[in-house]
């Protein structure tokens, strides 16, 4: 996704809050994913962390044809790092 597109499916696709994760939705037809995670969640360990678990986490919905359209997954920073469990059950409820 370009940079534009993170901009667009941002503020013109449908939102979804949890305790850690916005997901914005937006459109149809191949899924693109976007991350989105800013320094104030951690160092680099922990954001690449919760990078590669977000990939993971789309790619199964992806396959199980859960997923389509633009989507963008942007982490709430908190102080609180997730579990694989919290983060799946975030994301799967926010493209639900």
């Amino acid at each position: 996704m370009s940079a534009d597109d993170f901009r667009h499916t941002i503020r013109r696709g449908v939102k979804s809050v949890a305790p850690h994760v916005v997901v914005y939705r937006h459109g149809a037809g191949p899924a693109r994913v976007g991350i989105v995670i800013s320094k104030a969640c951690g160092g680099a360990v922990v954001r690449n962390t919760l990078r590669r678990q977000s990939r993971a986490i789309t790619r199964k919905l992806i396959a199980e044809g859960v997923l389509s359209g633009d989507v963008v997954v942007r982490f709430r920073c908190d102080g609180s790092t997730p579990t694989f469990a919290e983060l799946e059950a975030e994301i799967s409820a926010g493209l639900g």
